[in-house]
């Protein structure tokens, strides 16, 4: 069962991608439900942006709601792809967050 985290400021990917690209920023990752081997290691994974002063910032969809990433697949390619972080840290265990990613400036999709 997914947990709402609504008392959090929010940005859409693209403000998000920006964000993360700035200095001083960091990513974190949020594990929300655990990795099931049993169901292809599939689980449910929150993404959030730490600017310089602090201030924490949750990915969302374009209606608003928590974007949740489900797969290994999608991680990767939200980590990789989008984002272009320097490395990949992923929680396994509910409720642990991952901090310390980086955005590497130039290595990523370009923002629309």
């Amino acid at each position: 069962m997914t947990m709402r985290r609504r008392a959090l400021p929010v940005l859409l990917e693209r403000d998000f991608r920006k964000m993360a690209a700035t200095d001083g920023a960091t990513v974190e990752i949020e594990c929300v439900s655990a990795p099931d081997p049993e169901g292809r290691f599939s689980g449910e994974w929150l993404f959030f942006v730490v600017n310089a002063s602090g201030e924490r910032f949750m990915l969302v969809t374009a209606l608003a709601r928590e974007r949740i990433v489900s797969s290994p697949i999608g991680m990767f390619g939200l980590a990789f792809g989008k984002l272009a972080l320097d490395h990949l840290d992923v929680p396994a265990v509910t409720g642990d967050i991952r901090r310390g990613m980086r955005s590497l400036a130039g290595r990523r999709d370009p923002v629309e």
